[in-house]
């Protein structure tokens, strides 16, 4: 029985491994060479299963985005706005695989701080890096949720006056060019902010910097050069006609968008087979639920104190701003310190959101107030924020060489300031000279929907109960 039962051991361990060991039981070394392979295996598929899950929850965000964008605008540009994040969507991912990609993350153009990758442009080399063991496939698939994310940011900000010709030529430069810079300054582990060559490297966990700081850095550039909408601060036009149309969907996006954050961040982690994958992913999530939520309250709450009114569109602002300030720091901070960066993140918002109105850039979204302002903030907490035992290099621990890490927290907003916002400038004003960025007072006045889209409604009502907007 003895010998019966060791045979069929090997016969079913040769089933499952796949060996045809069930005559000659391996050696010891070929037994652990077998058992190291078969958890290479479940680990790679449990990360993939998480970093897929996670970037569809990304993705989901676009539904957010257009929600959120389309409640904001006026009736009259409802299909205008959705086609706009419709491209957003298409664009990006062509200039991520093209390009993007190849410039994020591909190989570094110089040892101990590179400037951008040169390789794996179109996919070039997937299939090499797949016979080592490299999954560049599920590594495309998450970031490019984030590059499109970063893109659409802008969309909103300059709505229902730029041309779609203009916008879609800039989306392309953005995805192609901008954005993936950034990415490998940073996240690429081998740019010149982010290398093992550096005492303190740039940290932004999920993007507080390099997704929304540059995408909210690039939406202010963009809506000072498109100028602002028909009537807009004049004091001659009553400017209620400017506020959101649909409030239902503004907040619904908002709520879908907070519900993306959770792949957004956690998925940031980019593993989840172990005990501490999970447990960082799951500290992760709690961080952004709270920052989320103090956000939210605080500016609700300021809102209310020098308005009385109640305003869910400052709710939602405030929950955004929230969530944009936890995101560099969700991974190296304990929950209390959560709550205080989301709810500076809003005061942060408020701040940007008065310099917007005070210098005159109409945001209808107030991109720059949200992802800019609370990008920075976002940045900066991550220097500040955080001790050692939750993997934080704060300066209020008094952690090692935390001094250092702020700075290059902050020489990390300064750059991506600088690159972002220099580069929209570079594309929107000579875009603006040869009349491809602004639509006329005409069309603004009739509504793009009408003068450029087929329908010329985004919503079929009967004669007589055609909302006005």
């Amino acid at each position: 029985p003895a010998s019966w039962l060791k045979a069929l051991f090997w016969r079913t361990w040769g089933a499952v491994t796949g060996s045809m060991a069930d005559t000659v039981p391996p050696t010891l070394p070929e037994l652990a060479a077998q058992v190291a392979q078969m958890k290479a295996d479940y680990d790679e598929a449990l990360d993939t299963c998480w970093i897929l899950v996670c970037a569809a929850l990304v993705f989901f965000m676009h539904a957010g985005f257009t929600m959120l964008e389309t409640g904001c605008v006026q009736l009259k540009n409802t299909q205008n706005i959705l086609c706009k994040n419709g491209l957003v969507v298409v664009i990006a991912t062509i200039c991520w695989y093209l390009v993007g990609y190849g410039l994020a993350y591909g190989e570094p153009n110089t040892e101990g701080g590179s400037f951008c990758g040169t390789s794996h442009f179109a996919g070039g080399g997937f299939l090499e890096e797949q016979a080592n063991g490299v999954n560049r496939w599920r590594d495309w698939f998450f970031q490019w949720a984030f590059c499109a994310t970063c893109g659409t940011i802008v969309s909103g900000a300059m709505a229902e006056r730029t041309a779609l010709t203009g916008f879609a030529v800039y989306v392309a430069a953005m995805t192609t060019f901008v954005y993936p810079i950034v990415v490998h300054w940073t996240w690429s582990g081998a740019g010149w902010l982010n290398n093992d060559t550096r005492t303190a490297s740039y940290k932004d966990f999920a993007g507080s910097g390099i997704v929304h700081m540059c995408g909210g850095i690039s939406a202010l550039v963009g809506a000072a050069v498109v100028g602002p909408r028909q009537g807009r601060f004049a004091a001659d036009v009553d400017q209620d006609k400017f506020v959101p149309h649909n409030v239902p969907i503004l907040v619904l996006g908002t709520f879908i968008l907070f519900f993306g954050w959770f792949g957004f961040n956690p998925g940031s982690s980019l593993a989840m087979k172990s005990q501490a994958d999970a447990f960082s992913a799951s500290m992760v999530a709690m961080n952004t639920t709270a920052g989320g939520a103090m956000g939210g309250l605080v500016v609700y709450l300021l809102e209310f104190v020098l308005t009385q009114k109640h305003s869910v569109g400052a709710l939602c602002n405030g929950i955004l701003a929230g969530l944009v300030g936890i995101t560099a720091a969700c991974g190296s901070v304990e929950p209390g310190e959560a709550f205080v960066i989301g709810g500076v993140g809003g005061l942060f918002y408020l701040a940007g959101s008065a310099l917007a109105r005070a210098i005159k850039v109409d945001d209808p979204i107030e991109a720059f107030a949200v992802h800019g302002c609370a990008g920075f903030w976002g940045v900066l907490a991550v220097g500040l924020f955080g001790s050692e035992e939750v993997g934080g290099n704060g300066i209020f621990h008094g952690g090692e060489n935390s001094g250092a890490q702020l700075g290059v927290q902050l020489l990390g907003a300064l750059m991506i300031t600088l690159w972002s916002g220099g580069f929209a400038a570079l594309f929107f004003v000579p875009l603006k000279a040869a009349g491809l960025l602004r639509v006329s007072e005409e069309m603004q006045t009739m509504g793009l929907d009408e003068a450029k889209h087929s329908p010329r409604r985004a919503y079929s009502m009967e004669e007589g109960q055609q909302l006005k907007g």
